[in-house]
């Protein structure tokens, strides 16, 4: 298992990110991913001391795999300039020996740096393809059965091959994306393409075993194809090189994806390079609104989550576009801002003591792909930001100006240099690993999410299951369980088809019940904190949130009404609006006058964040074990108003209705109207001369009907 030292504290390779995602369509980039990347290659990184080569990668895995849980890596398979960087692709599914090291060796690589808990991310390039020995020869390849060869159908029909003498004349549609004249620009409007395309993708996954892919020149195709490649192979990393400055241009690449892939934020990008080499660090800042200073680029507000930084590429150094600023100043700006930071191997190799605190202190902190920021000072000569984290805060300087930011000290310093500094305030909820298991061990699998008819367990470490996995065997409702061998580290769960279900890789835990979210801790408090024989139930359940009592107030959450045998109800909880029309609410099992006095107590919660509740419609509860981060636990969200709660830890279910102040039970399908019940509580359609309770837009008062 990877772990990582920070300030005495053991940091598990699960908190490099490996974040789950979604099991049932492909996510484009995890929620709060903490991981950062390395791009393990720069242009003719082949030759000489051949430092992208996968031995050499392989080699130095312990090390990498400490600070990057992603490593990109170049085109993989041979192409028609051998030696070269594959950008010229020829083969797909076969002829995997390159001058960067043969298909075992590719393999191998891969293996490693997965047991050690990073994904290594191929470099996928489908907008254009070279023949074998000609223009457009493509080769016939097999995979699972099928064979598959592409030919002059499949070329678009304005590529400059239908100008070439002596080569076949392409019949496809017009190119739907910008022209790359080095190879056959492929159609992407056919149907042959498509399903070549997205086996192709679904091979790199499955038979290779790549965590993901980083799209080559995704100008050159209609970005609703994305969709369609991402939709078929649900890959849990994807990134495209749209090529455009302009934030514009990237965002709405994203959106014809449908939000399938994340995108290289070239917007931040020309960024750098323009505030670095002028040395205004005042253009680091764009303002949200014309008013709010947010970072400039994808990083603000809006998409973050598929935004990925970086301050050079192998493209952008061996042109115009090279960064010639200070690097590890840059390097400090992506490293403590949201999105996810890609490493440029040239700079980590010749910076790479300075850049290894910088990652340290991300982690420490928890920095994620969606971390708030405030920007606190900025002008020609300073950048000043606080990104906050799922452990911490930090602070990133930029410029010359000496200033410390309010609040911080000389301890909370983690590293400076010319012209950065950056602090951390560690909030102390990062907690160790589990230590590793020498036996065979059991995991389990709740399906509620997912509802596949038999989950299946991909594992490895020791030793790996094949692709897609085992089945495991029902163990209770609806939670699954396999027993894994001795020295397994990492598990994944799908849905046994071999094809797009499929959650995150998650590090591999005793004794652990996991959902599509992640890991829930262990499996007896899982399935509901108690023992229906023993009835070792909380001895008290508060609801805590957005109260009329106190928002999220920690010692004035609602004890319940009665309690019986695993089962807890509350007659009246207001629910307040918490200004953008919903109120947010869960469970804890211990008041106090702080949080830390709360997180030291079981929380039950959401499977998934903010997860609506529907009145009359039970939902699935999820325990959050003692000392988990107040962000970890998974609040439910819900119409303000009041209600009525049950909280049945014997089957983890939730039930919520609403009530008037009198204790009425309202419905809400029934039409919003004027509302009339007698004293006693009971519905009258039309009401006579008397008094009665009326009930109009929520609101509850007696009135007399004459």
């Amino acid at each position: 298992m990877t772990k990582l030292r920070l300030k005495g504290v053991a940091l598990g390779a699960g908190m490099l990110a490996l974040t789950a995602v979604s099991a049932q369509a492909a996510s484009g980039w995890p929620s709060q991913h903490e991981g950062v990347m390395l791009q393990g290659f720069y242009w003719d990184s082949y030759k000489g001391a051949n430092d992208s080569k996968w031995t050499t990668l392989t080699s130095q895995s312990d090390e990498l795999s400490q600070y990057f849980n992603l490593i990109w890596i170049p085109n993989s398979a041979r192409a028609a300039s051998n030696p070269g960087m594959g950008y010229d692709p020829v083969y797909w599914f076969s002829n995997y020996n390159t001058a960067f090291g043969t298909e075992a060796q590719l393999k191998t690589m891969i293996s490693t740096f997965k047991e050690k808990g990073t994904g290594i991310i191929a470099d996928v390039v489908i907008n254009h393809r070279s023949g074998v020995s000609n223009w457009t020869n493509f080769p016939a390849e097999t995979w699972n059965g099928k064979t598959y060869q592409l030919g002059p159908q499949h070329i678009c029909r304005d590529d400059e091959v239908a100008y070439a003498s002596g080569q076949a004349k392409p019949t496809g549609n017009y190119d739907t994306g910008d022209n790359f004249d080095g190879s056959r620009d492929l159609d992407h409007t056919n149907a042959t393409v498509q399903q070549h395309c997205s086996d192709y993708c679904k091979f790199l996954l499955q038979e290779m075993g790549f965590a993901g892919f980083r799209l080559d020149m995704v100008k050159g195709y209609g970005g609703q194809y994305t969709k369609i490649y991402n939709q078929a192979s649900n890959p849990t990393y994807c990134v495209g090189e749209y090529w455009d400055g302009q934030y514009d241009a990237l965002k709405n690449w994203i959106e014809a994806t449908g939000r399938t892939s994340a995108a290289f934020d070239f917007s931040l990008k020309y960024v750098l390079n323009d505030a670095f080499t002028s040395k205004d660090y005042s253009k680091l800042v764009w303002k949200a609104n014309g008013t709010t200073d947010q970072p400039a680029g994808l990083i603000h507000f809006g998409y973050p989550r598929y935004a990925v930084t970086f301050v050079d590429n192998h493209d952008t150094y061996r042109d115009g576009s090279k960064f010639n600023g200070n690097v590890l100043a840059a390097n400090a700006f992506i490293l403590s801002s949201p999105g996810t930071p890609c490493v440029f191997l040239v700079h980590w190799q010749e910076h790479k003591e300075a850049l290894k605190p910088m990652i340290e202190a991300r982690l420490e902190a928890g920095i994620h792909n969606e971390s708030s920021v405030r920007v606190l000072k900025t002008g020609r000569d300073i950048y000043m930001a606080e990104a906050t984290g799922k452990y911490g805060t930090m602070v990133v300087k930029i410029g010359s100006a000496q200033v410390t930011p309010d609040g911080y000290t000389n301890a909370d310093l983690r590293c400076a240099g010319n012209d950065y500094c950056i602090w951390v305030k560690s909030n102390g909820s990062v907690v160790p690993p589990p230590p590793p298991v020498s036996d065979e061990f059991d995991v389990y699998y709740d399906n509620t999410m997912t509802s596949w008819t038999t989950p299946h367990i991909h594992y490895w470490g020791s030793t790996a299951s094949a692709w897609p996995g085992v089945k495991m065997t029902k163990y209770q409702g609806n939670i699954w369980k396999y027993t894994v061998p001795a020295g397994t580290t990492g598990i994944l769960f799908n849905a046994g088809d071999g094809d797009a279900s499929k959650t995150s890789d998650f590090l591999a835990t005793a004794n652990y019940v996991y959902t599509a979210e992640g890991p829930r801790g262990d499996i007896d408090s899982y399935i509901g904190g108690g023992d229906p024989v023993t009835g070792n139930y909380p001895a008290n359940v508060y609801v805590i949130g957005n109260l009329e009592q106190g928002e999220w107030s920690t010692s004035r959450s609602v004890a319940q009404s009665s309690k019986a045998n695993g089962v807890y109800t509350w007659d009246k909880v207001v629910i307040k609006d918490s200004e953008d029309g919903f109120g947010y609410f869960s469970f804890v099992t211990a008041q106090g006058a702080d949080w830390d006095a709360v997180n030291a107590s079981d929380r039950y919660g959401a499977a998934s964040k903010d997860l609506l509740v529907n009145q009359g419609v039970p939902v699935a509860v999820t325990l959050f074990p003692k000392n988990v981060s107040a962000s970890s636990a998974y609040a439910w969200k819900i119409n303000p108003g009041t209600y009525t709660m049950s909280l049945d830890l014997t089957s983890n279910r939730l039930s919520v209705t609403r009530t008037t102040a009198t204790g009425i039970v309202l419905n809400e399908s029934e039409p919003a109207e004027t509302l009339f019940f007698n004293l006693q509580g009971q519905r009258v359609e039309n009401p006579g001369p008397g008094l009665y309770i009326m009930v109009r837009n929520g609101e509850v008062s007696k009135v007399l009907v004459r």
